[in-house]
């Protein structure tokens, strides 16, 4: 496999990624030596859910150890249930496409603590071994292009040695 013709897209619920999905599927329609990895980033781990304070006791550092991990695994649960109905409008789309369902993989890439959604996005690319990442962008208008910024405009600053899709 052409490393080449991997692709990775950034998806959530929005419009933006939707078209992402839909020109990645005009593109390789019907081409079957391409991959796709799906990725959707969920918003940040909870503080609460980071660390715990530890304890004096061996045994009650045990215990509050496996509750902490328990908490995680009960919210990367949740994100997985939310983000499925966005994984499985992809996953159509594509098929409709002609791309194999064999062909398409996804990803629930959680930011490490104080990551950026961009690096996170770039480090999954890289991790996949996909050379093309492909992000959806939403027109802002003049007053919220002040106060906010673009994942593309990020992704741009941040990425090397790969491919840059931004679908507008």
């Amino acid at each position: 496999m052409d490393i080449d013709k991997r692709i990775l897209i950034a998806i959530d619920a929005s419009e933006a990624s939707d078209r992402a999905v839909a020109y990645v599927a005009q593109i390789i329609q019907g081409q079957q030596d391409f991959r796709v990895l799906l990725c959707h980033v969920p918003g940040p781990i909870p503080p609460k859910l980071l660390e715990f304070g530890g304890r004096e006791e061996p045994v009650a550092e045990e215990q509050a150890e496996a509750a902490l991990h328990s908490a995680q695994a009960a919210w990367l649960d949740q994100v997985k249930q939310a983000v499925q109905p966005v994984f499985a409008q992809a996953q159509t789309r594509l098929r409709q496409a002609g791309v194999p369902e064999w062909a398409v993989e996804t990803q629930i890439a959680p930011s490490v603590s104080g990551e950026t959604l961009d690096a996170t996005i770039l480090g999954a690319a890289q991790q996949a071994q996909c050379r093309t990442v492909v992000v959806g962008r939403t027109a802002y208008s003049w007053l919220q292009e002040l106060v906010k910024s673009h994942l593309a405009d990020a992704l741009l600053e941040q990425a090397r040695d790969c491919t840059l899709w931004v679908v507008h």
